[in-house]
């Protein structure tokens, strides 16, 4: 299985951010899961060149090089059916878009949006603060897009 890091940058990507940092058995879980699914993954009966990574222990990052299949409806909801199963066995919230996840002294917070606004006010995210922009579409936008300063983000309207 070729490496996250290593697709090209026009790959598919999905990014779930979990509640809470993995734990061990819940870190081999996942990988024994995404291992056996992408392994196996399919369009149409067409195998998928799929990969996974797990980031900061706390997000999973699935890819797809669409230039050898492309990834059809059926087979996206089959990797959140992943998703689903790993979450009922481990209890993790992993497809929960209504908060957003930043470093702070290099441990992954995660705050609800609604809260955001009184973070920045309260200096707790700063400009350089890091925060994570799960909605990026490729491996190049992952790579340059994902993890990003505050003020280089959607969030920079809170900064004066």
């Amino acid at each position: 299985m070729i490496a996250i890091d290593e697709m090209p940058d026009h790959a598919r990507i999905w990014v779930y951010q979990a509640d809470r940092p993995f734990s061990e058995e819940e870190r081999a879980l996942i990988d024994r899961s995404f291992e056996a699914f992408t392994g196996q993954w399919a369009a149409h009966g067409n195998k998928l060149m799929a990969t996974f990574g797990i980031q900061h222990n706390q997000f999973i990052v699935l890819a797809v090089d669409e230039s050898y299949n492309q990834a059809s409806g059926c087979s996206i909801d089959a990797s959140v059916q992943v998703i689903r199963q790993i979450e009922q066995q481990t209890g993790l919230s992993l497809l929960d878009r209504t908060k957003v996840a930043f470093l702070e002294q290099g441990v992954v917070k995660i705050k609800p949006f609604n809260q955001l606004k009184a973070a920045v006010e309260a200096g707790e995210i700063r400009k350089e603060t890091t925060v994570f922009n799960n909605t990026v579409q490729n491996a190049s936008e992952w790579r340059t897009q994902w993890a990003v300063p505050a003020q280089a983000s959607w969030l920079s309207r809170y900064f004066s």
